[in-house]
């Protein structure tokens, strides 16, 4: 079935997008699955043995329990998609995980696959197609959905949100599933580490109330409304946890830099290419093609990408 361009969605009528929709909805029960999700169990399981941190779930009272639903999460680490399949777990849903295999290695996908994930090769526009409908048969079935709207990992050190793709939207306006709004904060440890595993103390995962896709009102605005949502919860997650994130003079350059090579270069699976993963951010007109920030030769804090290199591990006490 033709997917059609946000542009030529946003020139529907009311009744137009409504028709489109369900036309939508008719063909991604069609679509054969055939997955495997014993992996779930697995994840579940294993996980909290390897992890070395706590997790701690908050709002689940935002959570329907009459409905299935779209968990839109922002992405910050390599961590992110098993703490997704923990969640659900933890909460006895069950559910998939959109999940990019582009950055993944061989073993990595395979252990998604058999936890039911939807997969994607963010490279290949049609694969980002296909993906939100068999996504959308899932949710269609009875599974919740994750869905990580940033579409890469937000390293920016003062930001709290990077703009969400509209697959998220668009998902539910097939499915009808409400929204939940929802974060993942790591709180990192304030010393140095030389071991990804040593990063982080504890996870709060907070939920926020459903939000309803509607067929009334253009799909970019109400994506907007989900960032806001998030945006909204972050920031009160740093105040509760009096993080503070307001302004970059408020970040450890050193501390800050140290941190972001270990998630980025000390990951187990995944591999991280700042310069490749930043095609995927959604920036806005005039906004600073910014996610990382770097300590440059003059010694100053800057937007740029720290790389992997025997040389600067040293320096950064790894």
């Amino acid at each position: 079935m033709h997917f059609l361009s946000n542009k030529e969605l946003d020139n529907l009528s009311i009744s137009e997008r409504k028709e489109y929709f369900y036309a939508l909805r008719d063909y991604c029960l069609l679509i054969k699955d055939n997955q495997l999700q014993i992996g779930q169990e697995l994840i579940y399981r294993l996980y909290p043995l390897l992890r070395n941190y706590k997790l701690e779930l908050e709002g689940i009272e935002n959570i329907p329990n009459d409905s299935n639903v779209l968990f839109v999460v922002n992405h910050s680490n390599s961590h992110d998609i098993f703490t997704a399949y923990e969640i659900l777990s933890k909460l006895n849903r069950k559910g998939s995980v959109m999940v990019a295999t582009d950055c993944l290695n061989t073993a990595t996908t395979q252990i998604f696959n058999i936890s039911n994930a939807t997969l994607l090769d963010r490279r290949k526009a049609e694969d980002r197609n296909t993906s939100i409908y068999r996504f959308s048969k899932k949710i269609l079935e009875g599974k919740d959905g994750v869905i990580f709207g940033e579409s890469t990992w937000n390293l920016h050190p003062i930001k709290p949100m990077h703009n969400i793709k509209q697959g998220a939207s668009k998902i539910c306006a097939i499915t009808q599933v409400p929204i939940i709004p929802t974060i993942f904060e790591y709180i990192e440890t304030n010393d140095f580490v030389d071991k990804e595993k040593d990063l982080i103390k504890k996870c709060i995962i907070r939920f926020g109330k459903p939000i309803i896709i509607n067929y009334d009102d253009d799909l970019i605005s109400q994506t907007n409304k989900i960032k806001q949502g998030m945006i909204d919860i972050r920031k009160g997650i740093w105040t509760d946890y009096n993080i503070d994130r307001r302004f970059i003079s408020n970040i450890d350059p050193e501390l800050y830099v140290n941190h972001t090579y270990s998630k980025k270069f000390e990951a187990f699976g995944f591999t991280y290419d700042s310069r490749k993963e930043q095609e995927y951010i959604l920036f806005s007109e005039g906004e600073p093609n910014e996610n990382e920030y770097c300590i440059n030769p003059n010694g100053e804090f800057v937007p740029g990408i720290t790389e992997k290199n025997a040389k600067l591990r040293k320096v950064l006490k790894m």
